[in-house]
């Protein structure tokens, strides 16, 4: 394969990877795995620069930010590490760092690295006003209104330094509240969290922040951004951290010596499964400012600081069987069923094995001892075969292993597929992913219970979901008058979703959640997208000719006519809401908004001023309408008042746009 393509092909599957881990929360590869395939494509790029573009996994950090809220753009960005999984790598990091330093006594500080959800804290005068995830490492999401529900984050820093103060750290869950959060989940029907990350990411991104208040989360800071920090070295910062009241990790050491980190590595691999919390490596830092800054950086990742892993576990036991499991797509996914074993102390009876190309990469037959690995130490992947035992070849299925149906692969792809769209295993699937809290989002409509319906036979396509009645609920198991009554009200509400979580919902062919709400901000109606040419679909900005195919082609499918025209016979919203001014008070004026304010958050005032016909802005200048100060406000204010600027209070603000202030 020519260079180019081969850099093209792993900067894909990269990118695949990327979003399930970082958007999705959901990886199937383990760290060492991901990082083969990054080293790869690293090396290819370093030998053949002229095929490196800006758009590489190797010129980003983590994911792209979500769609469910605000964009919030880092002042510094929030670079990743790079990975190291032996003492060779640690060795050559350090004589890098020599080298350049051009000395060999500067101090470390090794800490362990807690696998949690990356968050940056940005504090104005000692007031918290943004919290923000990693995002793609230049842009995030606003989640301030959820990391405001986290009890160790401090609200408000005494003896902060004036001005903006960034600090960063790590959301996470302890091993206990993830043990009692997935009780909790079973007693509710719920789907279970697979690991303490998935379950801090997923309770993070909760789109009310009481859902987030009810998990206990806890932060970490280890690190800052921005701000006029009055220390001269990590450690430094860290005892600043913990002045301020922050709490930081407290398995760190403080070394000059490379063969001390190495002997503290190996040290901690045993004894960090004591820890409350799961730690999947150590970070080694240097310590000094002044030195960080003359290592610098690269495009990805610090020159001054490297994540020390451990390998994921791994066991060796046999493959009983291969069974073939279907997808709402009609993807067909091989499954290894195993001996069970305990990886990790926790017992693997069943392993991914992804795709058929994968099968044949490994060798695989039934009947072969293989050696599992716990990818992320969660998810069980096939990682070698140890010994051929087995005489048995797997073969793809002709027939799908649900309906029987004819089997279909695509020359150029590697999954085969079920094309009966009336399979039962694509069924639940397409009712799970139109239930699912991105979709519909109907609460108590897990796997647990689309089951029973579906062995009742009380659901047979997505408008029987709106038949249900308090009797057929009812006759489920673990159903009384309360939890009946809690689904048809869940069921009830999701007719007022807006169309782009219905079109979401329908799961289209390519459409996720941003193309639909894309779609159904530029065709207001289901009606008016169902009858759109396929000349009017590619015209639509972020939708190419394939998804524009899909669209189209699914439109005119008899049984989805049939589907939409049920729905629409159910009640539910087939429209998308076009935010109407509430007035045009603020026309043309652009405002800014500083300090705390007492009846709404900052991103909220924004939102309120843009409904009133405004512009919110982050910085202030001659061209600024006003600038509406809450308490502590700092230096913005102070530049308003330099400029002359217009200042308001709260409750000026809210009495220019008619509002009723909380004294009236």
């Amino acid at each position: 394969m020519h260079p180019k393509e081969e850099i093209e092909r792993l900067k894909k599957l990269i990118n695949y990877h990327n979003n399930l881990y970082y958007n999705l929360d959901n990886p199937i590869l383990s760290d060492t795995q991901y990082d083969e395939l990054y080293k790869q494509l690293k090396d290819l790029e370093d030998q053949y620069p002229q095929y490196r573009t800006k758009n590489s996994p190797t010129q980003r950090v983590g994911g792209q930010p979500g769609a469910l809220f605000s964009p919030v753009k880092h002042a510094v960005p929030m670079l990743s590490l790079d990975n190291s999984y032996s003492p060779d790598d640690i060795r050559e990091w350090y004589a890098r760092a020599e080298k350049i330093l051009q000395r060999s006594d500067f101090e470390m500080v090794v800490e362990a690295k807690i696998d949690g959800v990356s968050c940056s804290l940005t504090y104005e005068n000692g007031i918290l006003v943004t919290a923000a995830s990693r995002g793609d490492g230049k842009v995030g999401e606003d989640i301030t209104a959820n990391a405001r529900t986290i009890q160790n984050i401090p609200q408000k820093i005494e003896n902060a330094p004036a001005g903006l103060l960034e600090i960063r750290g790590e959301v996470y869950l302890e091993k206990k509240d993830l043990d009692e959060l997935n009780r909790k989940q079973i007693l509710l029907a719920e789907n279970t969290f697979a690991n303490t990350r998935n379950a801090a990411a997923g309770s993070l991104r909760q789109k009310d922040p009481q859902m987030t208040a009810q998990r206990p989360l806890k932060f970490f800071a280890h690190s800052f951004g921005t701000g006029a920090i009055a220390a001269d070295s990590f450690s430094g910062f860290i005892d600043l951290c913990k002045q301020w009241g922050f709490a930081v990790c407290p398995a760190r050491t403080k070394t000059s010596q490379i063969s001390e980190v190495i002997r503290f590595y190996h040290q901690f691999e045993s004894s960090r499964h004591q820890l409350p919390f799961d730690v999947d490596g150590l970070v080694v830092k240097v310590n000094r400012f002044d030195f960080q800054r003359i290592l610098g950086i690269t495009a990805k990742s610090p020159r001054w600081a490297i994540a020390f892993k451990y390998p994921a576990p791994q066991a060796t036991t046999t493959v009983k069987n291969i069974l073939f499991s279907v997808g709402r797509s009609g993807v067909i996914t091989p499954v290894a069923e195993l001996t069970p074993v305990s990886v990790g102390g926790v017992t693997i009876s069943n392993a991914t094995l992804h795709n058929f190309d994968e099968i044949k990469r490994l060798g695989l037959r039934v009947g072969d001892s293989v050696i599992i690995e716990r990818a992320g130490e969660v998810i069980p992947k096939v990682v070698k075969v140890a010994e051929h035992k087995g005489l048995q070849e797997v073969i793809p299925p002709e027939t799908c292993p649900s309906c029987a149906g004819p089997v279909y692969k695509e020359p150029d792809e590697v999954g085969y597929y079920c094309v009966n769209p009336s399979c039962p295993a694509q069924l639940r699937a397409r009712l799970l992913h139109f239930a699912s809290r991105g979709a519909m989002d109907i609460e108590g409509l897990g796997d647990v219970v689309m089951d029973q319906l579906l062995e009742n036979r009380y659901i047979t396509d997505f408008a029987d979901i709106y038949n249900l009645t308090f009797l057929h609920l009812l006759n489920l198991e673990n159903f009384k008058d309360k939890k009946a009554q809690n689904l048809l009200d869940a069921i009830e509400a999701s007719k007022q979703k807006p169309l782009s979580r219905l079109l979401f919902a329908l799961g289209i062919a390519f459409v996720g959640a941003k193309t639909a709400e894309i779609l159904a901000d530029r065709f207001r109606t289901l009606d008016a997208l169902k009858n759109a040419s396929l000349e009017e679909l590619q015209g639509v900005r972020e939708v190419g000719e394939i998804v524009s195919k899909s669209i189209y082609d699914f439109f005119r499918n008899p049984r989805a006519q049939e589907q939409i025209e049920r729905l629409r016979a159910a009640g539910l919203n087939f429209t998308q809401p076009k935010k109407e001014l509430s007035g045009n008070i603020l026309e043309g004026k652009t405002l800014v908004f500083t300090g705390e304010l007492k009846t709404m958050s900052r991103t909220e005032a924004e939102l309120l001023a843009k409904e009133y016909g405004g512009k919110a802005s982050g910085s202030v200048s001659k061209k600024t309408s006003y600038v509406v100060a809450g308490e502590a406000a700092g230096s913005k204010l102070k530049k308003a008042q330099e400029l002359g600027v217009p200042v308001l209070s709260e409750d000026e603000f809210l009495t220019l746009i008619g509002k009723k202030t909380p004294a009236a």
